[in-house]
């Protein structure tokens, strides 16, 4: 089924296959993106939904978000509003239809 909107109310109609990324703060200017829309058959890892994305941006965002196999210390991932860290880490399973936000590590003082 194909995303469509209602235009008197401006809501999204069925998302099919897609799985949603948004990306925050100083991802968002470093990427030049908001988000992007993943085409999935079925349930991936926020890992490998990360690598997936990476290949679709042309650069490696696991670089920016994660220390070897793990999260970087102050990156949130949220897959529907729950931080992954409360699920199964960056094996949470991500299905079609699925939220997930994207927030760099923040740094400041």
């Amino acid at each position: 089924m194909d995303e469509r909107r209602d235009t008197d109310r401006g809501e999204t109609k069925g998302t099919g296959n897609r799985i949603k990324i948004e990306f925050f703060a100083t991802l968002r200017l470093v990427l030049g993106v908001a988000g992007l829309e993943i085409e999935a058959d079925g349930p991936v890892t926020v890992r490998q939904l990360i690598s997936i994305a990476s290949e679709k941006l042309g650069t490696d965002i696991s670089a920016k978000l994660m220390d070897g196999d793990k999260i970087k210390r102050g990156t949130m991932i949220l897959v529907n509003g729950k931080n992954i860290h409360h699920l199964n880490g960056l094996d949470t399973l991500v299905k079609p239809g699925d939220r997930v936000a994207v927030f760099p590590p923040a740094g400041g003082g």
